[in-house]
């Protein structure tokens, strides 16, 4: 496959570290297209790719593989534009790296018959800076033979450790990384902003109640590594912990308290549930908690 020509459309943050993923493992990208020319540009000099444009009509004809890095909401339409070009999709494949859209979106270039597959790589790209994306999971969806026999060989290449999914399960393992990674992002983006320091003691702290959690999930389970309050089914720091939010939403004219406290209420009924998975039902004081809770909703 490294013989085929490659298309890269769309340019933005993951385009860079897949690029460099593909240039690395010695396949033939001929163009980069962005609807910015100068986006298009930058990437393709960056990687001294021939070809580069802002139309898709621009595509090389000795072009067989295209691979849509563009956002989940744009592969649909850019598909479309694909399958009028004037060209025997027959030969060719088609492939998408989003998470959340399944292979449905590329439903006007199968119809063609283009060869069409995603692959998700289930990690962080923050930024254009390139990323190392080896041993990364990979979530692989396809439909027929040709299509995983491509997407199996491809993650071989990149060195992803890669994994098979129906479309149906897509957006809820999607849901499931935005939940074990973005979520945690935001939890500890709040846990910072509670320890009032201008020195490193909340980073010093906080590492190490994070880093021991995370080995707890992995080690046992993530109901089995659950502590603090709602573990135990203390509703007096439960409520010490609402009258200081309170306090501050009450002292402070800046809206994040407000909304900790919404995501305290909520996250704090989700470990209910985690407490039931631990123990079977919920005893007097975890349901004290839940009621109290569930009033500061209302």
């Amino acid at each position: 496959m490294t013989k085929k020509s490659i298309a890269i459309i769309g340019a933005g943050k993951i385009a860079y570290s897949v690029t460099s993923a593909l240039v690395k493992s010695g396949y033939n990208i001929q163009c980069v297209i962005s609807r910015k020319l100068s986006s298009a540009e930058l990437l393709a000099n960056k990687f001294s790719i021939p070809h580069h444009a802002n139309s898709i009509s621009k595509i090389t004809v000795e072009v067989d593989i295209f691979f849509l890095t563009v956002p989940d909401g744009e592969i649909k339409k850019v598909a479309e534009k694909l399958s009028r070009l004037k060209r025997d999709f027959t030969k060719c494949i088609c492939i998408h790296f989003s998470g959340v859209e399944d292979i449905g979106a590329l439903e006007s270039l199968k119809k063609k018959g283009c060869v069409v597959g995603s692959l998700h790589i289930i990690r962080p790209f923050p930024s254009k800076n390139i990323v190392d994306i080896k041993n990364s999971p990979a979530s692989i969806e396809a439909e027929n033979k040709q299509a995983t026999q491509f997407l199996i060989q491809l993650s071989g290449k990149l060195k992803l450790k890669s994994h098979m999914i129906v479309s149906d399960e897509k957006v809820f393992h999607h849901l499931a990384a935005v939940h074990s990674s973005n979520f945690l992002v935001g939890n500890l983006f709040n846990a910072f902003s509670l320890i009032s320091s201008k020195s490193n003691s909340s980073k010093n702290i906080l590492r190490q109640t994070t880093q021991s959690a995370l080995d707890n999930v992995f080690k046992l389970s993530p109901a089995k590594a659950l502590s603090g309050p709602i573990d135990r089914g203390d509703i007096y720091t439960i409520k010490k912990h609402i009258d200081a939010l309170d306090a501050k939403i009450k002292s402070s004219k800046n809206n994040q308290f407000k909304l900790l406290m919404k995501n305290y209420i909520i996250q704090s009924l989700s470990l209910l549930e985690v407490v039931k998975a631990k123990y079977g039902k919920l005893n007097k004081g975890h349901l004290k908690i839940e009621k109290f809770l569930k009033n500061q909703l209302v």
